[in-house]
């Protein structure tokens, strides 16, 4: 009997190497290590401390699990759209999403991601200490720690904009970035706070909010080239009029209308650089949807500050 017990205690040199392995395999790591041959820029040597960004490219399809999650809370802002599947708690979410929305994954998340083209995208990483800190000295003692919930596919304003700020320091460092990095940090969690706690009040209609402009958005830009109406964006995100129109300028600064004005802009641009055998300009306004060239002229200036001629050079 006692010599049995001694067998089962007895570990072979084997496992007792693979042990630490196995327990770190099963902790939290830190995100900027993970992957390290698709970044692209990263603030992370210049020391900012609690938020940090990196620019990254997967050239090819490819997966990724992370059976314990991030020792940071992520933030993604997606460059390209691209088609993705993650799972996590259980849930499975697959699906193509565009240029310009987020995704948050909270620290401590087990998460498994697939790809199936190329990516590229902004991940910001932010210390969930650091995050309750913030918690706490602005709404009080009680409101931390913060459990934010996983969101993906978001539309959100100010988390672009704190990236683009972000992305101009890591590129132009000077003796005032490490308080201007320090106030965007400060903005950043007291949006999440408000935006993506489990304990705000906005919480559950934001989850349902976002997937009418998600459903919306994917439309228009499958289908800015066609004389689409509001009505026709509103019955694709099985929403009505009035309530899409509400949740666009909420979600994206503007309407659906003005959405739709851009994505044929950029469409537009997109036509205009292909070189010597590129449309003319009547071409190109009807093959985005406008109804003529003036029309298109007039969009153009207004969304990218010069004219499609000027674009054209």
């Amino acid at each position: 009997m006692n010599q049995a017990s001694t067998t089962y205690q007895t570990q072979s040199p084997g496992v007792a190497t693979a042990a630490p392995r196995l327990a770190s395999a099963l902790s939290p790591i830190p995100a900027h290590l993970n992957r390290p041959h698709a970044v692209r820029l990263s603030s992370h040597p210049l020391g900012w401390g609690a938020l940090n960004i990196e620019r990254r490219e997967e050239s090819h399809a490819g997966r990724e699990f992370l059976p314990a999650g991030t020792i940071e809370h992520l933030i993604f802002i997606r460059l390209n759209d691209q088609y993705v599947l993650r799972e996590s708690h259980g849930e499975t979410t697959e699906g193509e999403y565009v240029a310009g929305q987020i995704s948050i994954y909270p620290a401590g998340i087990p998460i498994r991601w697939e790809w199936r083209s190329r990516l590229e995208f902004l991940m910001l990483t932010l210390s969930p200490s650091y995050l309750d800190a913030v918690a706490r000295r602005t709404f009080g003692p009680d409101a931390a720690p913060v459990e934010l919930w996983h969101d993906d596919g978001r539309h959100d304003p100010l988390v672009n904009n704190v990236a683009s700020a972000l992305l101009r320091e890591c590129l132009a460092v000077d003796a005032g970035t490490p308080t201007f990095v320090e106030g965007l940090a400060n903005v950043l969690c007291v949006h999440l706070i408000r935006h993506y706690n489990r304990g705000a009040p906005e919480a559950h209609e934001a989850v349902h909010a976002h997937r009418g402009v998600t459903a919306a958005v994917r439309f228009i830009r499958q289908n800015f080239a066609q004389p689409i109406t509001l009505a026709d964006i509103a019955a694709a995100a099985s929403i009505s009029p009035f309530h899409l129109t509400r949740l666009f300028k909420k979600t994206l600064g503007m309407s659906p209308y003005q959405y739709l004005l851009e994505v044929r802009v950029h469409g537009a641009n997109a036509l205009l650089s292909i070189g010597a055998d590129a449309p003319t300009l009547a071409e190109v306004a009807t093959a985005v949807g406008f109804s003529d060239q003036s029309h298109l002229t007039r969009q153009f200036k207004r969304v990218l500050g010069i004219t499609p001629k000027q674009a054209r050079r």
